[in-house]
């Protein structure tokens, strides 16, 4: 799968509208990736699963099904910095929280079934988990799972959109 997403990723967020008409957008994390994933784990007190981690490696973060209109979702994968965003409220009142929706759901799926936010999918708390333990990714919550792994997940995904909402 990685073959396949690597020409979809791109050095910066600045050409975003250039690549309007790609199936993919991503954007490689460049600085030392090793250490988001140690204030993720340490700031939510989890482990990031190892196939969650090696995506981030290997092709980053950043949006799929980018250029379909007509699918249900945003299917945004968050960065390990947006993670954090999403499960913590900003430290100045300031800025805007554009997470405010997501964040009482996105707790008590990591405090209650150790499910990982990692993909919004749609408004208010619609999102997409990875599970801590086992790695298969679920929508919405534990009871309903969509894929057995991230791979499997994408490759799904890849042969239809919104294949998990039929």
């Amino acid at each position: 799968m990685d073959r396949l997403l690597k020409k979809y990723v791109h050095q910066n967020w600045e050409d975003i509208s250039e690549y309007r008409n790609e199936k993919y957008y991503f954007v490689q994390i460049s600085d030392d990736i090793e250490e988001h994933f140690l204030e993720v784990q340490h700031q939510l007190e989890i482990k990031i699963p190892e196939e969650l981690k090696e995506f981030y490696k290997n092709i980053g973060y950043g949006f799929l099904w980018f250029s379909l209109k007509q699918k249900k979702g945003i299917y945004r994968i968050l960065s390990p910095q947006e993670i954090l965003d999403l499960y913590f409220e900003p430290d100045d009142d300031a800025s805007d929280d554009d997470f405010i929706t997501y964040r009482e759901n996105a707790w008590e799926n990591l405090e209650e079934n150790a499910l990982l936010a990692f993909c919004l999918f749609g408004e208010e708390d619609s999102m997409l988990y990875m599970g801590i333990t086992d790695g298969a990714i679920y929508y919405l919550s534990p009871a309903h799972k969509i894929a057995d792994s991230l791979c499997d997940f994408l490759n799904l995904l890849d042969k239809e959109v919104d294949y998990f909402m039929k």
